[in-house]
């Protein structure tokens, strides 16, 4: 077994750590533990040359660590287990299970099959965004605040400083202004914002979401539509569903499960089945 530990002093990363060391013991078996270095590079390639010596990987963090893992481990033969200890908890959150719970998967035989999306060379299994979502994220970044509020607050200040983008695809026929465009497989992002409710992990398609407001007034009021999952009710938030989708716009920041990967031009893709997870 391989664990994958992003490091911290939360008490849910260290409950879960102290957990699984004394479970390991009781169950003999052998444990190999990495932590994060902070490298997204460096600690993909040291966690993907470990994954080839193992069949199961436990992740120790939050959706970050998780899309790293996921990227170290696509096309391996080696099932992954969670166990939440990040911000968001964001892809743990749709499965509705108990710490007890997810901690008890670890051990079990039930395994499911879950797609992942991928933009230009990097895999997402949550969500993947341009535009607002990105701005929010890179203004976290820079404000270094990782507390669950946090996106909320960063959402409300980032609406103030935020230009709404605009998209060309091939989809779109000519260019579209709009304030955010995602794209789904898990249902929530931001630590609990349920932008895409009937997303599913493992339909083998992508839920695309187009955000149109492009005033302050209507971002607002589409913001606190998102807040309680009403934006789907809203003219300007279109949904549809796809399995590859192509941007030509240069220069618009991506974001995907949490973190800046990358710029436009990208294409969108889903990869089926791509992930075993422990559930």
């Amino acid at each position: 077994m391989l664990v994958v530990v992003k490091p911290s002093d939360a008490n849910n990363a260290l409950s879960h750590i102290a957990w699984l060391k004394g479970r390991a013991r009781q169950e003999k078996l052998a444990c190999e533990w990495f932590y994060t270095l902070g490298n997204y590079h460096q600690d993909l390639q040291q966690i993907s040359v470990l994954a080839k010596k193992h069949r199961l990987l436990v992740v120790i963090g939050g959706d970050g660590t998780i899309n790293l893992v996921v990227n170290a481990i696509v096309g391996l033969n080696c099932q992954l287990a969670i166990l939440p200890a990040g911000t968001g908890n964001d892809f743990a959150r749709q499965f509705n299970r108990t710490i007890a719970q997810w901690r008890n998967a670890v051990f079990s035989d039930n395994v499911i099959a879950l797609d992942v999306g991928r933009v230009n060379q990097r895999y997402f299994i949550n969500v993947m965004g341009l535009g607002y979502s990105a701005h929010v994220v890179r203004w976290m970044d820079s404000h270094q605040q990782k507390h669950r509020f946090s996106y909320v607050w960063a959402g409300i200040k980032a609406l103030f400083s935020y230009r709404a983008i605009r998209v060309n695809s091939p989809t779109f026929g000519q260019e579209q202004a709009m304030m955010m465009l995602l794209f789904a497989k898990g249902q929530y992002f931001a630590a609990g914002v349920q932008c895409a409710p009937h997303a599913k992990p493992d339909d083998g398609l992508l839920t695309c979401i187009e955000f149109s407001s492009t005033t302050r007034l209507t971002s607002v009021y589409t913001l606190l539509a998102m807040l309680f999952a009403q934006h789907e009710k809203l003219a300007g938030v279109h949904t549809t569903t796809t399995k590859q989708f192509e941007i030509t716009t240069s220069d618009l920041e991506i974001e995907a499960d949490g973190e800046i990967v990358g710029l436009t031009p990208a294409m969108v893709s889903i990869h089926t089945k791509a992930i075993q997870l422990k559930l």
